[in-house]
């Protein structure tokens, strides 16, 4: 039977949907001191959390990226109920990641602990890419934090992901994430000068990371082929086609 329920995963849990609350209440005076101040206490949550669970810090990571990224991403929706159901949704995920990575803890071959840490990640990268892009378009980050920021959160999610399937040659793994990382940076350059929004940036950067990160695992467990690769390719230029086509463009005249 599967286990799919952990009390202690759960409480981390519900303590993260109540910090998320906090960010969305805003009941404090200065912005950045509030977003600070929680991203910090997610941040410490998060850390805390993954040393009690599955007793290593290494672990902590895509937790953290839900730390980082799901409040940032907060304070760019204004509705409060969509706040709300927003919360929801990245507890679960934090929750999804916690349950992989704990399963993970005991059966590192598990392929539906896998699967589970691969979903929490992807939605994590796409709260993380959109915040990110998000922040560019309304703080005047400069351009380089924006590529900074994206390569580092793709590496470490590659990192954690594919050393999950590879445990003995980590070298490696630094190799393919660096690759993937690089690749994405670069792309977060590319698409800050296109005219759409920080979803459609988002949904962009995480489709070109899903592809590369995808390569790579097959690339991992020998079943890379030129055909699968060209079909690589024409799918992530039909799906960027069909998304840039139906995105609402942010021009200025």
């Amino acid at each position: 039977m599967i286990m799919i329920f952990h009390f202690a995963i759960f409480f981390w849990s519900v303590a993260f949907f109540l910090g998320m609350q906090l960010v969305a209440a805003r009941e404090y005076g200065s912005f950045w001191a509030g977003y600070l101040f929680s991203i910090g206490l997610l941040a410490v949550l998060s850390l805390v959390s993954a040393k009690k669970i599955t007793k290593r810090l290494r672990n902590s990571f895509i937790p953290l990226l839900f730390s980082f990224s799901a409040p940032s991403l907060l304070l760019l929706i204004d509705d409060y109920r969509e706040k709300t159901v927003f919360s929801v949704l990245a507890s679960v995920m934090y929750y999804i990641a916690f349950l992989a990575l704990y399963r993970l803890r005991f059966a590192p071959k598990d392929k539906t602990a896998r699967s589970f840490l691969s979903i929490a990640m992807l939605s994590g990268l796409f709260f993380f890419y959109a915040a990110a892009f998000g922040f560019y378009l309304n703080f005047s980050v400069p351009l380089s934090s924006l590529v900074f920021v994206f390569s580092i959160g793709s590496f470490g999610a590659a990192y954690q992901t594919l050393s999950s399937a590879l445990h003995d040659d980590k070298r490696r793994v630094a190799l393919y994430s660096s690759i993937i990382a690089f690749c994405v940076g670069e792309i977060s350059w590319t698409i800050s000068f296109w005219p759409f929004g920080y979803l459609t940036a988002g949904s962009v950067s995480l489709m070109s990371f899903y592809i590369l990160w995808d390569m790579a695992n097959s690339l991992f467990l020998g079943e890379i082929s030129r055909k699968r690769t060209l079909w690589y390719l024409t799918v992530f230029v039909a799906l960027i086609g069909i998304l840039l086509a139906t995105s609402p463009w942010r021009v200025q005249v």
